[in-house]
């Protein structure tokens, strides 16, 4: 679900507010309110086919006569009564014909038998909203409310609803191009009474004049405690009125984006249909703000604003977990064939999610044993989760990778949208990365965060460069699948204690999904892909890849829990191809 947003009311749309009371005469005198010019002017100015609604009249100065007032608008509009609330106002129900005749009009205001022309004020458009179901609604219930409209289309992600303040549209989804279901949520201090109903789709707005009825019940909800700090498990209390809460009732906590996991009620007891009673967690990287708080069962929903609050609490040192990388990247430019290399190296500290969050990676697989080929699909992507962003802890401006050849600076970078604190690797080139060494992880240390702390040994680098030999892949090279494909290489050294792996990516012939040929050869400078495993990719443009990787040892800080850290290091090197 996603959150309401505000837009402009279009001043077609807009009703006048009152202009003032006048003040009272002597009668037999030219006052200063006879002496001012007399305007006339009326709102809203369109309207539907087929719509009811009420337009309001407005004078500058008392004219209306009680009794005496009257509205026309031309052929195809109905005026069914004019009401004159005082001199300065009136206002006259109408209906607009469903073939009424598109386009501007006059509208003639007559008053005590003299007609005012007002000219071009009034305009008959094909859109308009036909019903809005149910038309009312209860002081802090949610319901759903079904939008019908007329000449419009609508369409998912362009069109959105507003009922008015105090009225949330917490959800709105297209149904047709002139049907939509829009959820709402009525607040408890909503003013009761009539809205207008607005429906915006780009630069069209239509409108149908209370639309919807804010009903003077009230359902009420108390929510208990109000607060709580990032990583508590906290017990509370639902108390209500007029409801009837049952097993399965779900709670849920909001923010501007919609529902937030990172608060999550964990436990949750019924003592009656108005009262509830529970266990919450706060993520210990809970964003820290307000919360809606959402109860619902079944049809019946209930919204309470800002009725939580999630606290600031200073990040733990005790369970703090370490995150390098030191990689290489090359590719095989396809116009001049030379090599466009890029080197990378990051370190982050970061606090596990607690509680737990999102499912693990599933087991990898690939082609086993040495110099054994096998054609694979590509794993499926997994599943987006909507999980908290794990809070990480401040080192100071800088750590390094030191080897006993060279010291590699990484900078800090606070990632704008999440606040999170990541080092970074500054225009690194291959000078920065040693081949075959182990690396020291040096802290700065900052006051409130991770101390100055030396870890030896802890990230690795592959044991050797290596570079394709064989073929040239590159200027649009083309393979026949029917071939055997050789390839060979500079051996990278990677036995005892590292991989190399090699795979052409491209697309199945059986299932017309992503798939590879992959290979861990011998690291001995020479294999081949036999054409039964590339005459099952489809003769399309694909990939070719090699990688040496290495793992280093398993490591953690002193003061943490967590010693089953362990960094890696990639070369790879990749190109692109044809297969025929």
């Amino acid at each position: 679900m996603t959150r309401p947003f505000a837009f402009a009311v279009p001043l077609a749309l807009a009703i006048p507010l009152a202009l003032g009371a006048c003040q009272p005469e002597d009668p037999g005198t030219d006052t200063a309110d006879e002496r001012a010019p007399l305007s006339l002017s009326i709102a809203p100015n369109s309207a539907g086919r087929g719509q009811a609604l009420t337009v309001d009249m407005i004078a500058t100065r008392a004219r209306f006569v009680f009794g005496a007032t009257d509205l026309s608008l031309g052929d195809g509009i109905t005026v069914e009564r004019v009401t004159v609330e005082d001199g300065f106002g009136a206002y006259a129900d109408i209906i607009v014909d469903p073939d009424a005749e598109l386009g501007s009009r006059d509208a003639v205001i007559t008053i005590d038998g003299t007609e005012f022309e007002l000219r071009d004020v009034f305009e008959v458009i094909n859109e308009s909203i036909a019903t809005v179901d149910p038309g009312n609604g209860k002081m802090g219930e949610v319901l759903d409310v079904a939008i019908a409209g007329r000449g419009v289309e609508w369409e998912n992600g362009q069109t959105w609803a507003n009922f008015g303040k105090g009225i949330d549209v917490m959800e709105f989804r297209v149904l047709s191009p002139t049907l939509a279901m829009a959820t709402l949520s009525i607040r408890p201090d909503a003013r009761p009474g009539p809205r207008d109903v607005l429906v915006e789709n780009g630069p069209q707005v239509v409108g149908l004049y209370e639309g919807f009825t804010v009903d003077r019940a009230l359902i009420a909800c108390e929510f208990e405690p109000d607060q709580g700090y990032q990583g508590d498990t906290i017990a509370f209390t639902v108390r209500c009125l007029d409801t009837d809460w049952a097993a399965g009732t779900r709670i849920e906590f909001w923010d501007d984006g919609g529902n937030n996991p990172d608060v999550q009620v964990t436990t949750t007891q019924y003592l009656d249909g108005e009262n509830m009673a529970g266990r919450l967690t706060v993520s210990n990287a809970a964003v820290i703000g307000t919360r809606d708080v959402y109860i619902t069962n079944g049809d019946e929903s209930v919204l309470l604003p800002d009725a939580f609050s999630v606290l600031d609490a200073p990040p733990s040192l005790d369970n703090v977990a370490i995150s390098l990388g030191f990689d290489v990247g090359r590719q095989i430019d396809n116009g001049s064939c030379d090599l466009q290399e890029q080197v990378s190296a990051f370190a982050a500290f970061v606090i596990p999610l607690d509680p737990p969050c999102g499912s693990p990676p599933p087991p990898g697989q690939g082609p086993m044993p040495y110099d054994i080929n096998g054609v694979f699909p590509v794993p499926p992507e997994r599943q987006p989760e909507d999980c908290p962003n794990p809070e990480t802890v401040d080192a100071g401006d800088y750590v390094w990778f030191e080897s006993d050849e060279n010291v590699v600076t990484l900078e800090k970078d606070v990632i704008a949208s999440t606040g999170q604190i990541v080092y970074r690797g500054i225009d690194l080139t291959l000078d920065d990365y040693r081949f075959n060494k182990m690396y020291d992880l040096h802290t700065q240390g900052v006051e409130g965060g991770i101390p100055e702390v030396i870890l030896p040994g802890v990230q690795p680098t592959v044991p050797a460069d290596y570079y394709i030999l064989s073929p040239e892949i590159c200027r649009d090279y083309v393979h026949n699948r029917e071939e055997p494909f050789e390839y060979t290489w500079t051996p990278a050294q990677t036995y005892p204690n590292a991989i190399f792996s090699t795979q052409i990516s491209g697309v199945l012939v059986a299932t017309g999904e992503g798939g590879f040929a992959g290979s861990i050869p011998w690291d001995d400078g020479e294999h081949t892909y036999a054409p039964g495993e590339l005459t099952q990719l489809q003769a399309t443009p694909v990939s070719f890849s090699a990688t040496s990787y290495i793992e280093g040892p398993y490591f953690g800080f002193p003061f943490s829990s967590i010693q089953s850290n362990k960094s890696d290091s990639a070369l790879s090197t990749g190109a692109s191809l044809t297969l025929e």
